[in-house]
C-alpha cells in the first residue's frame, strides 16, 4: 500500500512517536467518558475512536513500519511457548 513511500529514518520515528501517543490520548478519552455518557452515545464514541485509531494504523504506522520494519515492536515480540 504504502511500499513506495520513502521516510528518513528520524521522521519516522517521530511519526511513529506521534501515532502511539495519539492512540493513547483517544484510549484513554474512552475511559475517562465510560460513566459520563449514555450507552447510545458511548457506543458512538467507540466506535469514532476505533475508526481514528484504524487509521492511524493503516495510515501512518503502516508507512513507518514498512520502510522500518524493526521499529514495529509487536511484530518483534517473542511467541510464548
Amino acid at each position: 500500500m504504502h511500499g513506495d513511500v520513502m521516510i528518513d529514518k528520524d521522521c519516522a520515528k517521530d511519526v511513529q512517536e506521534h501515532a502511539l501517543n495519539a492512540i493513547a490520548v483517544l484510549a484513554e478519552a474512552l475511559t475517562t467518558i465510560e460513566k459520563r455518557c449514555s450507552g447510545d452515545e458511548y457506543e458512538a464514541i467507540k466506535r469514532g475512536v476505533g475508526l481514528s485509531i484504524g487509521t492511524i494504523e493503516t495510515e501512518l504506522l503502516s508507512v513507518v513500519y514498512a520502510a522500518y520494519p524493526e521499529l514495529d515492536d509487536l511484530a518483534h515480540k517473542p511467541e510464548k511457548t
